[in-house]
């Protein structure tokens, strides 16, 4: 059975598609058969990076397919060892469908009110109709140099009562790798590679322990 993790928004431009094919790449480089669903049929973002990233000849080959219905997407469950939902860019009923499915939910958010309210928002909403509040985490994106706004941020997740999970930095070389169907940890300078890679790590070590007590 496959591990199945989900990536949420409220709204889009936090960074969703950002942290699908991050996840992606990081377990498949470790030996993991990934596949990323693409929930999101009006843009189709993961498709299309897939898309290029394939026409690139790009190590690791990552699977990615458009589905409907989250009850189509689970079929694939005896097929891979990850199943990673990006789902649409606002909460619909097949995000709940998303979050009933899955063993971890992460909610991408920038760092302005605008974009945490809406967020939490959504974390509540999961609770409500049953997700338990440790399956979710919160990830700070397109993350600025200002000390104070990040961390206001993550005061503002921990004070709601939700994990916070790390930050993933603004950069211009993250989306210049995502143009020739790269990952944030694929662009051409090393250190953000790292930064990046020890971003994801401190996501999947906090999957790693909710599973762990589950």
């Amino acid at each position: 059975m496959a591990l199945k993790i989900g990536i949420i928004s409220q709204k889009g431009g936090v960074g969703k598609s950002t942290l699908s094919r991050l996840l992606a790449v990081e377990y498949s480089r470790n030996g993991w058969e990934v596949k990323i669903a693409d929930m999101d049929l009006s843009q189709g973002t993961v498709t299309e990076w897939n898309r290029i990233r394939m026409e690139n000849d790009i190590e690791p080959k990552i699977a990615v397919e458009q589905f409907m219905t989250v009850k189509d997407a689970i079929k694939q469950d005896a097929h891979y060892d990850l199943l990673i939902f990006d789902g649409e860019p606002h909460s619909t009923k097949k995000t709940l469908e998303i979050a009933q499915a899955c063993d971890f939910m992460v909610l991408p958010t920038g760092v302005t009110v605008d974009d945490l309210m809406p967020t939490i928002k959504l974390a509540h909403e999961l609770k409500r109709n049953g997700i338990d509040r440790k399956k979710i985490g919160i990830a700070l994106s397109r993350v600025g140099d200002s000390h104070s706004e990040l961390n206001g941020a993550k005061e503002y997740i921990e004070e709601a009562g939700y994990y916070y999970l790390g930050m993933l930095q603004e950069k211009t070389s993250i989306g210049q790798a995502h143009d020739s169907g790269r990952a944030a940890n694929e662009t051409a300078f090393k250190s953000v590679n790292q930064a990046t890679d020890q971003f994801i790590q401190a996501i999947v070590d906090r999957m790693e322990l909710v599973k762990t007590k589950a």
